[in-house]
């Protein structure tokens, strides 16, 4: 925890002991520039600040600094392979992938065997994707996807691509 009070107080202009998205946004890109994880560095969207907002909080203090700085480790670790879900499925290049395109992913993830239409539905609505699935969404939908698969009512049959 010293190390998460230190970076507060490196990177709160007001000393208040959390941190805005300002100051959040900061941090994270100056922790990815600081190669500590085996990937290059990424400067952070502002749809993914966004999504960490949503996440750990908007006022960030080192309880939930840690939460926010391991929800980036993940999603820039797994970027690679989000990139890789993206050029196959997103077919329009929306940058979404919507109804159709994430029903044709949640079924390779499943064998082949195609996910009903209300799981499909449920999966969405359960990360907020409205209009689609985005990139920093999906592995929460990836995430919703098994939780429902291996639920009473769902059925137990996915792997990892």
């Amino acid at each position: 925890m010293d190390m998460l009070r230190r970076l507060i107080a490196q990177y709160s202009k007001d000393n208040s002991g959390v941190l805005n998205a300002e100051e959040l946004a900061r941090l994270v890109k100056s922790y990815s520039d600081t190669r500590q994880w085996t990937i290059e560095p990424a400067n952070p969207t502002t749809e993914e600040m966004s999504w960490i907002e949503r996440a750990a909080g908007k006022s960030i203090d080192e309880n939930r600094l840690e939460l926010a700085l391991e929800l980036w480790r993940s999603y820039i670790t797994n970027r690679a392979g989000i990139e890789r879900v993206f050029a196959k499925y997103d077919t329009d290049r929306s940058n979404l992938l919507e109804f159709h395109e994430l029903k044709s992913y949640l079924a390779d993830l499943s064998l082949g065997h195609p996910p009903a239409e209300w799981k499909v539905r449920a999966v969405m609505k359960e990360v907020n994707g409205a209009d689609g699935v985005s990139r920093v969404q999906l592995m929460n939908a990836v995430s919703a996807w098994y939780d429902r698969a291996s639920s009473p009512t769902g059925s137990a049959c996915c792997v990892v691509c």
